[in-house]
């Protein structure tokens, strides 16, 4: 029996040697799958970190270009409105000096028909005086013809 008993010390041995080398085994191969894993996670994340990138990239181009549009369009209808507006204030200049020269050609109308007034009230008198003459005279010359 004592063969037999060392018989089995080899056998455990053998067998603490292969439970520790298939612990050894299996906590490498644990390691290795974590390994890669942790390789896959990692490229996994980077493409996705490129893909945002790239899209954001994207998005901000689009969007400066937007805003870009909007600046133009915007210094576009400042400058109109600012052509707009001195068009504007040039008729109301105009319209302004328009009305001056109506308010001078008015006054010296004003001044003119008030002279004239006068000049045909002095022909007016003169030719009344003048019919009263001529009708005197005819009341005289009938009168005359009359003693006759």
């Amino acid at each position: 029996m004592p063969s037999n008993k060392t018989d089995k010390l080899p056998q455990q041995s053998l067998a603490s040697d292969d439970a520790g080398i298939m612990t050894a085994v299996a906590a490498q191969m644990q390691n290795s799958w974590e390994k890669k894993r942790r390789e896959k996670e990692t490229r996994f994340l980077h493409g996705a970190k490129a893909d945002l990138d790239k899209c954001i990239a994207g998005r901000l181009e689009e969007f400066s270009t937007a805003i870009a549009d909007l600046n133009t369009a915007y210094e576009k209808f400042v400058f109109e409105y600012a052509q707009a507006d001195d068009n504007i204030r040039k008729l109301w200049l105009q319209l302004q000096h328009e009305q001056n020269k109506l308010l001078i050609l008015s006054e010296k109308k004003h001044k003119t028909i008030l002279e004239n007034d006068g000049e045909r009230e002095k022909g007016q008198v003169k030719g009344m005086a003048i019919a009263k003459k001529a009708v005197e005279d005819f009341g005289n010359l009938i009168s005359s013809l009359e003693e006759l």
